[in-house]
């Protein structure tokens, strides 16, 4: 990975947008990163991480805040990265979640984050994407690191190092875990751990399963279990106890079923003799109440006879008078139709009389009668016509009338139109005249709105120039009094420098100045003593007064070059009377504007007088033709109507109107034709009737009837004959039945009848006592049975239980092992003694960089010893002195030796863990602080290790506020930092 160009706006204490260009800066392979504290260093590095991973590291990613409170709210908070990962140049600019103003109303709404992934190609950059998760996938796979990892390997937080230098085990072991992968090792002793329960588990299940069993034989069998065979105690023995108490048991189970089988047999050979000896008695039992049953029935059957025979005159009247149903139903029917008809010829009698005048109802009456109908009926399409011809006349009346107003109106009309065609002419003209003046009137305005608006901005600067002049000098006051106090502070330094230098001073240790060991007089402070630190806020102070003065200096000059601006385009009028002015130019032009808006309207409408007035001399014209046409038209129609209603006058004769005529006549035609269809149909249906009587008359008394009366009398309702011969023939069938029944053998002869009760009582006995012993039976079967299928669960139970407590017993040894307890000697974890040669490795490749910044003194020692009262061991980490031959711990260092250890571990770890990602190329590293504590011989050797890693081709980041390091790295990125953020220096 190489970065190439960071950019990054609002973002942290920098308000605007800053560059950072590190191949430029990273030229000669090692730059310092330089500024006062707290100014912002590391949050380039923040912004760095942010792009690619969407976070800051450290304390400052929990609380979310990565917009800067300096940057103005039109401005949003972005950061864009351009490196090198995996051969391919990516661009990446993402923005996080921040509040923006609303485009429209008041409060502001939340914009949400986004992330844009670039990459470089021969026609320029081509998208990736623009999705975040995407976007974040395709860059975690290309760095091979995850946050925590990228945080130590290529920022080295030396703060972090120091800590992990001399923290517990235990607690390095939390850093050396978000390096190295170690979770499938985690899953390893945490799949042995739950193995380990779950074998336990299943052994007490297996357990309770075998002690289930035995009490379901002991409750199967309807016994005790032996002490020794408790719940608590199964499993922990032999299992013999077990088989042969489940054997005795099954024995005395067989004894019992062999017993219960004779018992059942016996008791059901018993209930067989009753229940043969109950049947019997029970056929003749039945055979007494069939006979006591048949003899009840033949007495009811022979009481009926007297009612039967009354029944049997009936059916045969009935069958006799049958075939005669059809004559005599013929002559009902034909004299009542002729009745009908007789009374029907009377109605159209009364109908024709009513309509007749004295007329006889005949076919030459209804002739005539048509004949005047039709004459009639031709002319009522004349009525119609008559009445159209009536509308068409009012129609044409109507018309005539408005034709004449309407040319009377267009002759008016046309006196109006040249005074009002000259009018609009006028119009048109005053509109263009004013879209003349428009222009120059507006240009007037403008000239005289700036020239106020410059006026009343002069006015107001110059009521202000007078506080401005006080500022500056308040200001300048303010830098000279802080100047003279830093002097002061300074000259009573450098006259208490021998004080200061011998406070430094330490038994043994050289003198500065001469290399003295012994100080027998050291030099003390007279009074308050002068820090640099005082010194220096002294400096800080003049420098912020003087910034300030200059920036009220610049402002003053601002403000008077304006006045002078302002009242060169002002003029000089005053300002009331350039606002009057203005007043009148502006009511002038907005007269004119209004004026001239009406130009096209006015134009417009000039035009349309024009064709109005040719249009409406055409429609006169054409009005007056027409009402010549009209009048002609309607002279013609009023001659046809005069003729047509004389006609119709003479068709209608004496009747109200044509219609009424038409109806009269159709009326009296059809009840003529009525009187005599119904005359005619009378005679027929009485000559049909007289002949149907004297037939039916005849076959009456040839089936034996004394008269017609008789044999109708004779009839039976439909299904009445049916029903008396169902009844009759049944009843004579019934009586043949029971008189047979009777002659039958086994009603004959009969014994006494015997005795059920008792007999049904024995049989109970009987039955009760042979279900008692079948049960008996059934239930020693199923207990036998049952304890049989025990057994071989029993047995099977104990087996499977026996192997389940040799693999609880291997699966817990194991796990114990890689957890650090039983027979680990270290109590150290699995997942620890990965670390712990992780750890080695580390040790050994910052071995080598130690021992060069330490001028071949230190070197690490990986240690497996355990920790304080017996803590789990494998993560210790010791030096050892090279002076001494002493191994010692790594606690005992100094402040600078801690540094160059804490260093020498920080780049093996990132050296370590660039290995274990897959061997990925970390060509930019940034080392973050640390370098205030090292003398001038150990900063030379920690220089020759960044030389080194700058000679293999890497570029070095150094992150200090170390004012040494600026004479020793010739190229630096200054942040310098203000009241209104930080910014890079130019």
């Amino acid at each position: 990975m190489r970065l190439h160009r960071l950019s990054l706006t609002a973002f942290g204490p920098f308000a605007g947008t800053e560059q950072v260009d590190f191949d430029d800066v990273g030229r000669d392979g090692l730059f310092l990163l330089w500024g006062p504290t707290g100014a912002g260093k590391t949050t380039l590095l923040d912004a760095v991480v942010f792009a690619l991973y969407g976070t800051v590291p450290g304390a400052r990613g929990e609380e979310k805040r990565l917009r800067s409170d300096h940057a103005a709210t039109a401005v949003r908070t972005e950061v864009t990265c351009e490196l090198t990962l995996g051969g391919e140049r990516l661009l990446v600019v993402r923005r996080p979640e921040q509040q923006r103003p609303k485009k429209r109303g008041d409060g502001v709404t939340t914009e949400q984050a986004r992330l844009t992934v670039q990459r470089l190609t021969d026609g320029g950059w081509e998208p990736v994407s623009t999705r975040i998760d995407e976007g974040s996938e395709h860059l975690r796979t290309r760095l091979g690191l995850d946050v925590h990892q990228f945080c130590q390997v290529v920022l080295l937080p030396q703060g972090d190092f120091a800590r992990f230098l001399r923290a517990e085990p235990e607690h390095r072991g939390e850093l050396l875990r978000t390096l190295f992968d170690v979770g499938r090792f985690a899953a390893a002793e945490d799949w042995l751990a739950d193995e380990r329960a779950t074998a336990r588990e299943r052994v007490a299940v297996q357990r309770a399963r075998v002690s289930t069993l035995l009490a379901r034989v002991a409750q199967v069998a309807d016994v005790d279990i032996p002490e020794e065979l408790a719940p608590e105690s199964v499993g922990s023995g032999s299992g013999h106890a077990v088989g042969a108490w489940v054997d005795r048991t099954r024995a005395a189970a067989a004894a019992r079923l062999a017993e219960a089988s004779a018992q059942a047999e016996r008791a059901s050979a018993d209930a067989g003799r009753a229940d043969a000896d109950l049947a019997a008695a029970r056929a003749l039992a039945d055979r007494h109440d069939r006979r006591a049953r048949a003899l009840a029935e033949l007495a009811a059957l022979t009481a009926r006879d007297p009612e039967l025979a009354v029944l049997r005159a009936e059916r045969d009247a009935g069958r006799r008078a049958e075939p005669l149903r059809d004559s005599l139903e013929s002559a009902g029917h034909a004299s009542l139709v002729a009745e009908q008809a007789a009374a029907a010829a009377d109605r159209a009698r009364a109908a024709w009389n009513e309509v007749a005048a004295g007329r006889g109802a005949g076919p030459e009456a209804v002739e005539e009668l048509r004949t005047a109908v039709a004459a009639a009926r031709a002319m009522l399409p004349e009525v119609d016509r008559a009445h159209d011809l009536r509308r068409r006349i009012a129609a044409l009346d109507l018309r005539i009338a408005e034709l004449a107003g309407t040319c009377q109106d267009a002759v008016r009309a046309a006196e109006t139109w040249p005074a009002r065609l000259a009018q609009q002419q006028d119009r048109v003209t005053r509109a263009r005249d004013a879209a003349v003046r428009l222009p120059a009137e507006r240009d007037a305005v403008t000239a005289a709105g700036a020239a106020l608006e410059a006026g009343r901005a002069a006015a107001a600067l110059e009521a202000r120039l007078p506080d401005s002049r006080r500022a500056v000098q308040e200001r300048r006051e303010a830098w000279s009094d802080a100047r003279e106090h830093w002097l002061d502070l300074r000259a009573r330094r450098l006259e208490g420098m021998a004080a200061e230098l011998a406070a430094q001073l330490t038994h043994g240790g050289s003198c500065p100045v001469c290399g003295a060991t012994e100080h027998p007089r050291p030099a003390a402070h007279e009074g308050t003593a002068v820090t640099a630190a005082d010194e220096q806020g002294a400096h800080d102070g003049v420098e912020q007064a003087e910034a300030v003065l200059s920036a009220a200096t610049a402002e003053l000059d601002r403000q008077e070059r304006e006045v002078v601006a302002l009242r060169a385009r002002a003029g000089t009028v005053p300002v009331a009377a350039q606002a009057a002015a203005l007043e009148e130019l502006r009511a002038a032009v907005r007269e004119t504007a209004e004026l001239a808006g009406s130009l096209a309207a006015a134009e417009t409408r000039l035009a349309e007088l024009v064709a109005e007035r040719e249009s409406s001399a055409a429609r006169l014209a054409a009005d007056r033709e027409e009402l010549g046409a009209r009048t002609a038209e309607r002279d013609s129609l009023s001659a046809a109507l005069t003729d047509l209603e004389q006609r119709l006058d003479d068709a209608r004769g004496e009747d109200d109107d044509l219609g009424t005529r038409v109806a009269r006549l159709a009326e009296a035609v059809s009840r003529c034709e009525a009187q005599v269809d119904a005359v005619a149909e009378e005679t027929r249906h009485r000559e049909a009737a007289a002949a149907a009587l004297a037939r039916a008359a005849e076959r009456a008394t040839e089936a034996g009837f004394p008269d017609v009366l008789d044999a109708g009398a004779a009839l039976l309702a439909a299904g009445r004959l049916a029903a008396l011969d169902r009844e009759l023939d049944g009843h004579d069938s019934r009586l043949a039945v029971v008189r047979g029944r009777l002659a039958e053998p086994d009603l004959a002869e009969l014994a006494d009848r015997p005795d059920v009760a008792a007999l049904e009582q024995r049989c109970a006995a009987a039955t009760g006592r042979r279900e008692d012993a079948v049960a008996e039976l059934e239930r020693a079967r199923r207990c036998s049975g049952a304890l049989e299928v025990l057994a071989g669960d029993v047995t099977a139970a104990e087996t499977e239980l026996a192997e389940l407590r040799g693999w609880a017993d291997q699966v817990t040894a194991l796990a114990d092992l890689v957890n650090g307890r039983g027979s680990n000697a270290l109590r150290m974890r699995l997942q620890s003694f990965v670390l712990a040669a992780r750890l080695e490795q580390v040790a050994e490749v910052a071995s080598r960089r130690l021992l060069e910044m330490s001028g071949g003194r230190y070197t690490f020692l990986h240690s497996d010893a355990q920790g304080r009262r017996g803590a789990r061991g494998g993560l210790g980490l010791d030096v050892f002195d090279e002076y001494t031959g002493v191994r010692r711990p790594t606690k005992t260092l100094s402040g600078g030796e801690s540094f160059m250890a804490s260093l020498a571990l920080a780049l093996g770890l990132a050296d370590v863990v660039t290995a274990e990602s897959g061997g990925i190329q970390l060509d930019t590293l940034f080392v973050d602080e640390g370098f205030g504590s090292l003398d001038p011989s150990a900063l030379d050797a920690v220089m020759s290790v960044l030389d080194e890693l700058r000679r293999g081709g890497r570029t070095v980041g150094v992150i200090s506020h170390v004012e040494e390091l600026r004479t020793r790295i010739p190229t630096r990125l200054e942040v310098v930092a203000g009241r209104e953020g930080s910014r890079l220096a130019g």
